[in-house]
């Protein structure tokens, strides 16, 4: 049999004048539609076209962008870094495509601004050869190329992009007290209620803004079921699930005292219908967070900015909860499941934090500045002492 298939894929195998081809058909779904691609296949090798092409645009355009968009979260990402390596590939084969084309390739990278007129990030030159590099694996799979050059990227010049941009928390409990009293009022006091949600659940940017209310269960005693995937969910009462995470896991998070009161303000907001947190102006889901939230840090005299050492951003809230998780004493695998990462290694993977535990975690954090108080900073426990709900309601408000 020269056409079978293997998790989901078909995949194929022949030969002409002793000469072995074999590959996969991304977009087959039967077996008669990947006998008629192998066909294809065939006519093309017995008149020299070869079983796919070795132009390096056509095959990103025509076979990973697919694979892409079928299978993969990131798409996005993918389409728009993609354009851009098109564009500088150009013309190009496979086979032109050589380790010195790539190094040569990072090098005008870094050396490029942005849009912005700011120098590009490392980061973001690592991605784009991580992307690079996945294309290839994908050719040699189908048999279009025979090595990546990519793996072969000498040490000297890998160093020069970082897979991550590494830096303390910049977010301190002096900094939280001036955001709040002087930052997030007036103009910007519409952001909030999302910023004090997310220093006390952690979650990312775009894990927030597509947080809806039916995802969070205000009741008292009856749990919410939710089916994800073919999967069945329980989210407690008190909690709110998030259906679409960066590992692609959902996962349940408690509320303390003051997350409770936010949602609970969100939910008798007449603006609020389908997004707990929604646009100020559409009412749909918001998109946008950067403008209002460096304008509060510079009223609150705090700086703003991931590129500046002592910068803070939305997701500087993120590492802040995990510091302050861990400030308390919450054991690793809890902060862990708050936080939504993916387990190290398979004694990791055997760990699992109870619900209750994530409760009693989440719960700290409003007494952690009766713990930290010290003589200079006086002012700390009377100001970020559990508030009640109305009181926390009257400061939203104002």
């Amino acid at each position: 049999m020269t056409v079978r298939k293997r998790g989901g894929t078909w995949h194929y195998q022949f030969q002409v004048n002793k000469t072995t081809y074999c590959g996969t058909f991304l977009t087959a779904d039967t077996k008669t539609k990947a006998k008629e691609l192998e066909a294809e296949e065939k006519r093309k090798v017995r008149f020299g076209e070869g079983p796919n092409s070795d132009n390096f645009c056509d095959f990103v355009k025509k076979v990973y962008l697919k694979y892409s968009e079928e299978n993969k979260a990131s798409y996005e990402h993918d389409k728009f870094r993609c354009e851009m390596l098109c564009e500088y590939f150009a013309g190009k084969s496979f086979k032109q495509i050589t380790v010195l084309t790539v190094v040569k390739f990072i090098k005008d990278r870094l050396a490029s601004k942005t849009r912005r007129k700011r120098q590009r990030s490392p980061v973001t030159v690592h991605k784009e050869v991580t992307l690079l590099s996945s294309i290839f694996l994908m050719a040699m799979r189908e048999k279009v190329c025979t090595s990546n050059p990519c793996a072969e990227i000498p040490k000297t010049v890998r160093r020069l992009i970082k897979a991550r941009h590494k830096k303390g928390c910049a977010m301190t409990h002096e900094k939280e007290r001036l955001l709040f009293d002087k930052g997030l009022v007036g103009r910007n006091a519409h952001l909030r209620p999302i910023v004090r949600f997310d220093i006390d659940t952690g979650l990312r940017l775009g894990e927030i803004t597509r947080l809806e209310i039916d995802h969070v269960n205000f009741n008292d005693e009856e749990p919410k079921w939710f089916e994800i995937g073919g999967e069945v969910y329980e989210v407690p009462p008190g909690c709110f699930i998030v259906v679409k995470t960066k590992n692609g896991k959902p996962r349940v998070i408690p509320m303390n005292a003051r997350a409770r009161t936010v949602a609970f303000h969100q939910l008798n907001d007449a603006t609020v219908n389908k997004y707990l947190f929604p646009s100020s102006r559409t009412e749909g889901m918001i998109r946008e967070v950067k403008r209002g939230l460096a304008t509060a840090c510079k009223d609150a005299g705090i700086k703003y900015g991931q590129y500046d050492r002592d910068g803070i951003t939305f997701h500087t809230f993120r590492h802040w909860f995990s510091t302050k998780l861990e400030e308390v004493g919450v054991s690793r695998v809890v902060r862990r499941d708050l936080l939504g990462h993916s387990p190290e290694d398979i004694t990791d993977d055997y760990t699992h934090s109870t619900m209750e535990a994530r409760r009693r975690a989440v719960e700290l954090l409003c007494q952690t500045p009766k713990r930290i108080t010290t003589k200079t900073q006086p002012s700390l426990a009377k100001v970020w002492q559990t508030p009640q709900s109305g009181q926390l309601m009257e400061r939203l408000s104002s």
